[in-house]
């Protein structure tokens, strides 16, 4: 399994900067028929045959949780995090862990199962939502065009969704909101105060339709699993590290 490969090599690069090794199968991959004919589990099982596919951990991490069921039964949307941000994710952890004096993890099941399924209940909301079904949204004009809150599958934490019109170049002219449209997905920290200081990822591939929900790929290049590292390492730190395999 790449992970535990990806947890040992840290053990002997504690001191690298980079927090990701760069991984060129992992590409924004343009149009394809979005239908599949299975649910949710099935897709992402379907993208997890090798270890070099883009699901290879999220769906041992979803199994680990305890949440396969609801993603085979449920009518969800999910937006999936890609392999890279859990292995961010970890690499924080073990800096984190490094730093502090303390033994580092060599799996991810080193880390308590409830921690994966707090955080990754903030990736899930209920209900079937393809792009047309989502709000404007823009960052820099919030008050005009702001996007959408939607309660996730963690009851504590929200998710503001939302499409951003990508404006339209032609020759010296720009076509304010002309362009591409694309998924934003933004993790709001404070729900009395949902503007502010939100989180946000594109999703690189949209509207995959299993046929108990949608799934929308998260662009792994500038995510983290939990939407910020802090938040992974705070929780898996508080509910204690199980180290099954020292």
């Amino acid at each position: 399994m790449k992970l535990n490969n990806i947890l040992a090599a840290v053990l002997l690069l504690l001191t690298v900067l980079s927090s990701c090794s760069n991984k060129d199968y992992f590409e924004d991959s343009g149009t394809h028929d979005p239908r599949f004919n299975g649910n949710i589990m099935e897709y992402l099982d379907s993208k997890a045959q090798r270890p070099e596919d883009p699901f290879d951990t999220l769906v041992q991490i979803i199994r680990y949780a305890g949440m396969e069921d609801m993603l085979k039964n449920e009518k969800v949307t999910f937006f999936a995090p890609p392999d890279p941000t859990f292995e961010k994710a970890l690499f924080n952890l073990n800096m984190n862990l490094y730093v502090q004096g303390k033994d580092t993890i060599q799996s991810y099941k080193d880390v308590k199962p409830e921690v994966y399924r707090r955080l990754l209940s903030q990736y899930i909301i209920k209900g079937d939502y393809g792009l047309t079904d989502f709000r404007q949204v823009d960052t820099t004009a919030k008050y005009a065009f702001g996007g959408q809150i939607y309660q996730t599958y963690n009851e504590d934490e929200a998710l503001n969704v939302g499409v951003v019109f990508h404006d339209l170049k032609n020759g010296d002219a720009t076509i304010k909101y002309g362009g591409p449209r694309q998924l934003l997905v933004s993790f709001v920290p404070d729900f009395t105060n949902p503007t502010q200081g939100w989180i946000s990822t594109f999703v690189a591939s949209s509207n995959i339709q299993p046929n108990n929900g949608r799934v929308h790929v998260l662009n792994y290049r500038n995510h983290i699993f939990g939407y910020m590292g802090t938040r992974f390492t705070r929780l898996a730190m508080e509910l204690g590290i199980d180290y099954h395999t020292k």
